[in-house]
Protein backbone atom coordinates (compact mmCIF):
# COMPACT_ATOMS: atom_id res chain seq x y z
CA UNK A 1 0.00 0.00 0.00
CA UNK A 2 1.29 3.43 -0.43
CA UNK A 3 2.40 5.50 1.79
CA UNK A 4 -0.33 8.42 3.52
CA UNK A 5 0.95 11.65 3.26
CA UNK A 6 -0.48 14.36 5.58
CA UNK A 7 0.15 18.46 5.11
CA UNK A 8 -0.47 20.54 7.85
CA UNK A 9 -0.57 24.03 7.17
CA UNK A 10 -0.88 26.72 9.68
CA UNK A 11 0.13 30.47 9.84
CA UNK A 12 -0.53 34.66 10.30
CA UNK A 13 -4.35 35.28 9.66
CA UNK A 14 -4.28 37.29 6.10
CA UNK A 15 -1.10 34.90 4.79
CA UNK A 16 -2.93 33.10 2.64
CA UNK A 17 -4.18 29.85 4.44
CA UNK A 18 -7.45 29.42 2.47
CA UNK A 19 -6.00 29.82 -0.85
CA UNK A 20 -3.08 27.24 -0.22
CA UNK A 21 -5.76 24.64 1.19
CA UNK A 22 -7.80 25.23 -2.09
CA UNK A 23 -4.89 24.56 -4.39
CA UNK A 24 -4.02 21.68 -2.20
CA UNK A 25 -7.70 20.58 -3.25
CA UNK A 26 -7.41 21.51 -6.59
CA UNK A 27 -4.47 18.67 -6.65
CA UNK A 28 -6.38 16.15 -5.10
CA UNK A 29 -5.51 16.41 -1.29
CA UNK A 30 -8.50 15.25 1.08
CA UNK A 31 -8.77 18.87 2.58
CA UNK A 32 -10.04 19.60 5.95
CA UNK A 33 -10.32 23.30 6.98
CA UNK A 34 -9.57 25.38 9.98
CA UNK A 35 -10.07 22.28 12.70
CA UNK A 36 -9.57 23.22 16.36
CA UNK A 37 -7.12 21.68 18.27
CA UNK A 38 -8.42 19.31 20.17
CA UNK A 39 -9.84 17.31 17.25
CA UNK A 40 -6.69 17.30 15.69
CA UNK A 41 -6.57 13.50 17.68
CA UNK A 42 -9.47 12.29 16.18
CA UNK A 43 -8.59 13.15 12.88
CA UNK A 44 -5.35 11.17 12.98
CA UNK A 45 -6.83 8.62 13.89
CA UNK A 46 -9.33 9.12 11.11
CA UNK A 47 -6.48 8.62 8.73
CA UNK A 48 -4.34 5.83 10.20
CA UNK A 49 -7.82 3.71 10.40
CA UNK A 50 -9.55 4.63 7.16
CA UNK A 51 -13.02 3.16 6.77
CA UNK A 52 -11.51 -0.43 8.85
CA UNK A 53 -12.52 1.95 11.77
CA UNK A 54 -16.18 -0.21 11.97
CA UNK A 55 -15.88 -0.15 16.09
CA UNK A 56 -16.64 3.80 16.03
CA UNK A 57 -20.42 3.99 14.85
CA UNK A 58 -20.91 7.80 15.81
CA UNK A 59 -19.07 9.14 12.68
CA UNK A 60 -18.37 8.16 9.31
CA UNK A 61 -14.88 7.21 8.36
CA UNK A 62 -12.39 8.75 5.97
CA UNK A 63 -12.37 7.60 2.71
CA UNK A 64 -8.84 5.32 2.46
CA UNK A 65 -7.23 8.69 0.87
CA UNK A 66 -3.68 8.57 0.28
CA UNK A 67 -3.22 12.75 0.59
CA UNK A 68 -4.61 14.66 3.26
CA UNK A 69 -3.94 18.57 4.21
CA UNK A 70 -5.06 19.71 6.98
CA UNK A 71 -5.35 23.78 8.11
CA UNK A 72 -5.09 23.83 11.79
CA UNK A 73 -6.78 26.55 13.95
CA UNK A 74 -4.27 27.35 16.81
CA UNK A 75 -5.68 29.99 18.44
CA UNK A 76 -5.12 29.07 22.07
CA UNK A 77 -1.99 29.03 24.03
CA UNK A 78 0.16 25.27 24.27
CA UNK A 79 -1.84 23.67 21.10
CA UNK A 80 1.58 22.43 19.79
CA UNK A 81 2.37 19.79 22.30
CA UNK A 82 -0.44 17.85 21.14
CA UNK A 83 -0.06 18.40 17.79
CA UNK A 84 3.81 16.62 18.22
CA UNK A 85 2.15 13.73 19.98
CA UNK A 86 -0.33 13.44 16.79
CA UNK A 87 2.51 13.96 14.36
CA UNK A 88 5.01 11.41 16.09
CA UNK A 89 1.83 8.76 16.22
CA UNK A 90 0.85 9.18 12.62
CA UNK A 91 5.00 8.73 11.98
CA UNK A 92 5.29 5.92 13.67
CA UNK A 93 2.38 3.99 11.06
CA UNK A 94 4.15 5.07 7.70
CA UNK A 95 2.50 8.56 7.46
CA UNK A 96 4.59 11.28 5.68
CA UNK A 97 3.59 14.16 7.25
CA UNK A 98 5.06 17.62 6.28
CA UNK A 99 4.56 21.08 8.25
CA UNK A 100 3.52 23.97 5.88
CA UNK A 101 3.93 27.70 7.38
CA UNK A 102 2.95 30.63 5.81
CA UNK A 103 3.85 34.53 6.97
CA UNK A 104 3.83 38.02 5.52
CA UNK A 105 5.24 41.20 6.81
CA UNK A 106 2.78 42.92 9.18
CA UNK A 107 2.44 45.78 6.61
CA UNK A 108 1.25 43.65 4.16
CA UNK A 109 -1.61 41.78 6.36
CA UNK A 110 -2.09 45.07 7.68
CA UNK A 111 -3.02 45.96 4.07
CA UNK A 112 -4.96 43.05 3.24
CA UNK A 113 -7.33 43.46 5.82
CA UNK A 114 -8.21 47.10 5.36
CA UNK A 115 -8.57 46.02 1.23
CA UNK A 116 -10.84 42.87 2.48
CA UNK A 117 -12.76 45.12 5.07
CA UNK A 118 -12.62 41.17 6.98
CA UNK A 119 -11.96 41.87 10.70
CA UNK A 120 -9.04 39.77 12.04
CA UNK A 121 -10.75 36.31 14.04
CA UNK A 122 -9.18 37.39 17.42
CA UNK A 123 -10.22 41.01 17.62
CA UNK A 124 -13.72 40.49 19.12
CA UNK A 125 -15.81 42.50 21.26
CA UNK A 126 -14.76 42.27 25.30
CA UNK A 127 -11.64 40.77 24.24
CA UNK A 128 -8.54 41.62 25.34
CA UNK A 129 -6.67 41.47 21.55
CA UNK A 130 -8.46 44.80 20.39
CA UNK A 131 -6.19 45.60 17.21
CA UNK A 132 -5.02 43.93 14.62
CA UNK A 133 -1.78 44.25 15.28
CA UNK A 134 -2.08 42.66 18.62
CA UNK A 135 -3.49 40.21 16.84
CA UNK A 136 -0.90 39.12 14.49
CA UNK A 137 1.85 39.75 17.40
CA UNK A 138 0.01 36.93 19.71
CA UNK A 139 -0.59 34.93 16.84
CA UNK A 140 3.34 34.87 16.13
CA UNK A 141 3.86 34.02 19.46
CA UNK A 142 1.37 30.86 19.52
CA UNK A 143 2.76 29.80 16.42
CA UNK A 144 6.35 29.71 17.16
CA UNK A 145 6.94 26.32 17.91
CA UNK A 146 4.94 25.28 14.85
CA UNK A 147 6.94 27.73 12.55
CA UNK A 148 10.19 26.11 14.57
CA UNK A 149 9.35 22.96 12.89
CA UNK A 150 7.80 23.57 9.95
CA UNK A 151 9.70 21.97 6.88
CA UNK A 152 8.38 24.96 4.44
CA UNK A 153 8.25 28.49 5.16
CA UNK A 154 6.81 30.87 2.39
CA UNK A 155 6.26 34.23 2.95
CA UNK A 156 3.34 35.07 0.96
CA UNK A 157 4.20 39.15 1.36
CA UNK A 158 4.51 39.71 -2.58
CA UNK A 159 2.61 36.91 -3.46
CA UNK A 160 -1.00 36.69 -5.53
CA UNK A 161 -3.30 34.16 -4.75
CA UNK A 162 -2.04 32.70 -8.42
CA UNK A 163 1.46 33.09 -7.35
CA UNK A 164 0.55 31.02 -3.91
CA UNK A 165 -1.46 28.32 -5.70
CA UNK A 166 1.27 27.90 -7.94
CA UNK A 167 3.92 27.61 -5.41
CA UNK A 168 1.67 25.02 -3.62
CA UNK A 169 1.43 23.28 -6.78
CA UNK A 170 4.58 22.57 -7.27
CA UNK A 171 6.26 21.88 -3.92
CA UNK A 172 2.96 19.09 -2.71
CA UNK A 173 2.30 17.49 -6.59
CA UNK A 174 0.73 14.80 -6.61
CA UNK A 175 3.12 13.01 -9.17
CA UNK A 176 5.80 12.24 -6.62
CA UNK A 177 7.27 9.66 -8.00
CA UNK A 178 8.42 12.31 -11.13
CA UNK A 179 11.14 14.61 -10.25
CA UNK A 180 8.79 17.89 -10.64
CA UNK A 181 11.42 20.21 -12.99
CA UNK A 182 12.10 23.73 -11.43
CA UNK A 183 9.99 26.38 -12.00
CA UNK A 184 12.15 29.89 -12.74
CA UNK A 185 11.23 33.41 -12.18
CA UNK A 186 13.35 36.10 -13.46
CA UNK A 187 11.92 39.22 -12.29
CA UNK A 188 12.67 43.07 -13.03
CA UNK A 189 12.70 45.33 -9.97
CA UNK A 190 13.91 48.97 -8.96
CA UNK A 191 16.65 49.04 -6.21
CA UNK A 192 15.20 52.06 -5.00
CA UNK A 193 11.81 50.67 -3.96
CA UNK A 194 13.84 47.60 -2.05
CA UNK A 195 14.72 44.36 -2.45
CA UNK A 196 11.93 41.64 -3.51
CA UNK A 197 11.00 39.48 -0.40
CA UNK A 198 11.23 35.98 -2.56
CA UNK A 199 14.05 36.55 -4.72
CA UNK A 200 16.93 33.91 -4.03
CA UNK A 201 19.32 35.09 -5.75
CA UNK A 202 19.64 38.81 -6.51
CA UNK A 203 21.84 40.75 -9.51
CA UNK A 204 22.85 44.36 -9.73
CA UNK A 205 22.90 45.75 -13.15
CA UNK A 206 23.68 49.13 -12.70
CA UNK A 207 26.44 49.22 -14.39
CA UNK A 208 24.99 49.31 -18.01
CA UNK A 209 24.38 51.88 -19.73
CA UNK A 210 21.07 53.73 -19.03
CA UNK A 211 18.27 54.76 -21.05
CA UNK A 212 17.25 56.96 -18.68
CA UNK A 213 19.61 59.24 -19.00
CA UNK A 214 18.30 59.48 -23.30
CA UNK A 215 15.54 62.21 -23.49
CA UNK A 216 13.93 59.58 -26.82
CA UNK A 217 14.06 56.68 -24.42
CA UNK A 218 13.37 57.72 -20.84
CA UNK A 219 9.63 57.15 -21.35
CA UNK A 220 9.66 53.40 -22.97
CA UNK A 221 10.25 50.78 -21.07
CA UNK A 222 12.45 47.66 -21.36
CA UNK A 223 10.36 45.69 -23.35
CA UNK A 224 10.93 48.59 -26.26
CA UNK A 225 13.36 46.81 -28.77
CA UNK A 226 15.23 50.02 -29.13
CA UNK A 227 15.67 50.71 -25.65
CA UNK A 228 17.31 47.05 -24.81
CA UNK A 229 19.21 47.89 -28.10
CA UNK A 230 20.62 50.84 -26.75
CA UNK A 231 21.41 48.28 -23.08
CA UNK A 232 23.33 46.00 -24.83
CA UNK A 233 25.03 48.10 -27.12
CA UNK A 234 28.28 47.29 -25.01
CA UNK A 235 30.14 43.80 -24.97
CA UNK A 236 30.22 43.72 -21.67
CA UNK A 237 26.08 43.56 -21.42
CA UNK A 238 26.82 40.82 -23.93
CA UNK A 239 29.12 38.60 -21.76
CA UNK A 240 27.19 39.35 -18.60
CA UNK A 241 24.27 37.81 -20.32
CA UNK A 242 26.75 34.93 -21.30
CA UNK A 243 28.10 34.65 -18.14
CA UNK A 244 25.35 34.88 -15.80
CA UNK A 245 22.95 32.26 -18.00
CA UNK A 246 25.67 29.76 -17.52
CA UNK A 247 26.15 30.22 -13.75
CA UNK A 248 22.07 29.64 -13.33
CA UNK A 249 22.58 26.68 -15.40
CA UNK A 250 25.13 25.23 -13.64
CA UNK A 251 23.08 25.86 -10.39
CA UNK A 252 19.92 24.73 -11.89
CA UNK A 253 20.10 21.26 -11.64
CA UNK A 254 21.75 21.09 -8.46
CA UNK A 255 18.87 23.29 -6.99
CA UNK A 256 16.57 20.37 -8.38
CA UNK A 257 19.15 17.67 -6.46
CA UNK A 258 17.91 19.35 -3.43
CA UNK A 259 14.44 19.50 -4.01
CA UNK A 260 13.93 23.08 -4.66
CA UNK A 261 11.25 23.49 -7.42
CA UNK A 262 11.25 26.79 -8.14
CA UNK A 263 13.81 29.17 -8.24
CA UNK A 264 13.56 33.27 -8.07
CA UNK A 265 16.20 35.61 -9.66
CA UNK A 266 16.15 39.22 -9.27
CA UNK A 267 17.59 41.56 -11.32
CA UNK A 268 17.68 44.90 -10.38
CA UNK A 269 18.18 48.43 -11.68
CA UNK A 270 17.72 51.75 -10.30
CA UNK A 271 13.94 51.97 -11.09
CA UNK A 272 13.16 48.92 -12.66
CA UNK A 273 12.09 50.21 -15.85
CA UNK A 274 14.69 49.89 -18.68
CA UNK A 275 18.03 48.08 -17.94
CA UNK A 276 16.35 45.15 -15.40
CA UNK A 277 13.71 44.83 -17.66
CA UNK A 278 15.61 43.94 -20.60
CA UNK A 279 18.30 42.14 -18.97
CA UNK A 280 15.07 39.75 -17.17
CA UNK A 281 13.96 39.14 -20.89
CA UNK A 282 17.06 38.60 -22.47
CA UNK A 283 17.83 36.11 -19.70
CA UNK A 284 14.87 34.27 -20.19
CA UNK A 285 15.57 33.91 -23.82
CA UNK A 286 18.99 32.88 -23.17
CA UNK A 287 17.42 29.90 -20.89
CA UNK A 288 14.48 29.03 -22.80
CA UNK A 289 16.22 25.23 -23.08
CA UNK A 290 18.06 25.21 -19.75
CA UNK A 291 15.65 22.43 -18.32
CA UNK A 292 13.30 24.23 -16.28
CA UNK A 293 10.00 26.61 -16.37
CA UNK A 294 11.00 29.67 -17.18
CA UNK A 295 8.67 32.35 -16.75
CA UNK A 296 9.22 36.75 -16.20
CA UNK A 297 7.85 38.97 -14.04
CA UNK A 298 8.04 42.68 -13.44
CA UNK A 299 7.52 44.15 -10.47
CA UNK A 300 8.07 48.11 -11.05
CA UNK A 301 7.47 48.29 -14.92
CA UNK A 302 4.18 50.05 -14.27
CA UNK A 303 5.49 53.18 -11.61
CA UNK A 304 9.62 53.26 -12.18
CA UNK A 305 11.41 56.04 -13.42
Amino acid sequence: MSKKQLVIISGVSGSGKSTALNAFEDIGFFCVDNLPSPLIGDFAKKIMLGDEDSSDTSSPPLQPEKYYALLIDCRTEGFFPELQRVVDSLKQVGTNIRMLYLDAHDDVLLRRFKETRRPHPLVREGSAVTTVTQALQYERRVLSDFRAKADKIIDTSSFTPHDLKRAVTQFYRRESSKPSPLELTITSFGFKYGLPVNADIVIDVRFMANPHFVPELREFTGLEQTVADYVFQTKDAQEFIDRFSDLLRFLIPRYVEEGKCYLTVAVGCTGGKHRSVAVSCKLAESLADCGAQVSVKHLHIDNAS
